[in-house]
């Protein structure tokens, strides 16, 4: 169902839509250290969860996958891009921060797609990714905007980034209220969330994985060869 620009335009026009985007745009802020003059990537769906970045000087793109595509409008706080997930129209090392909401669940090729986003972000850069918890019924319901492709586990997300090359910060549970426009849930939805925290811990909607792009020295046969050499003569010595 949200497959495209205007069904997560819709939804998140609706109550639920609203209370669930600044629910986790709270999170965000908590955890995200901005400065004035940073380049700031915001891949798949982030329109209504980065409010925040317009209280600082940023230069932003807004990239959306062409399976999702975009709306013709203009934005004033930064520059719309339909993107290939595999090959992102960037040169290396541009970003200080990118965000993936509505994104990596989507890819066809998970792998090929965070290798483009390590590429992008700046030494230690910071990545901010929101999934769905494939257990939650966020994922498993169709009246949800995180019900169409891939669900995570908490397992599964430290693995692929372990191995793409990023060390993870933390990795957070969010999201314990239903998807409903009742009123007691817009009312109460600070208590469902602790209740649900509490007793129902595994069954969170979403997470939130901060995580930072890691660097390797190269180590070139010369250096290698030195260090061997160094070694020895300490031995004999």
């Amino acid at each position: 169902m949200y497959s495209d620009f205007y069904n997560y335009q819709k939804f998140y026009h609706s109550s639920i839509g609203n209370l669930l985007s600044s629910h986790v745009e709270d999170k965000l802020k908590k955890y995200c250290y901005l400065y004035n003059d940073q380049n700031i990537g915001c891949f798949g769906y982030c329109d209504y969860f980065l409010n925040f970045l317009n209280s600082y000087h940023l230069s932003i793109s807004y990239c959306y996958p062409k399976k999702i595509g975009t709306s013709g409008e203009s934005i004033s706080n930064g520059n719309k891009v339909l993107v290939d997930e595999e090959s992102l129209p960037f040169d290396d090392s541009v970003f200080h921060h990118s965000f993936l909401i509505h994104y990596l669940e989507n890819t066809l090729d998970r792998k090929r797609t965070l290798r483009e986003i390590w590429r992008t972000l700046l030494p230690e850069g910071k990545l901010y990714l929101i999934v769905p918890n494939q257990k939650s019924l966020w994922y498993l319901s169709s009246k949800s905007p995180f019900s169409t492709g891939q669900g995570f586990s908490k397992k599964k997300i430290t693995r692929e980034l372990n191995n793409l090359f990023f060390d993870i910060q933390f990795i957070d549970r969010l999201v314990y209220f239903p998807n409903s426009n009742l009123n007691i849930i817009k009312n109460y939805k600070n208590i469902i969330d602790k209740f649900g925290s509490t007793f129902l811990k595994y069954f969170n909607g979403t997470y939130l994985c901060v995580a930072k792009k890691r660097i390797y020295a190269d180590l070139s046969p010369k250096v290698e060869k030195q260090k061997n050499f160094t070694t020895g003569l300490v031995k004999k010595i």
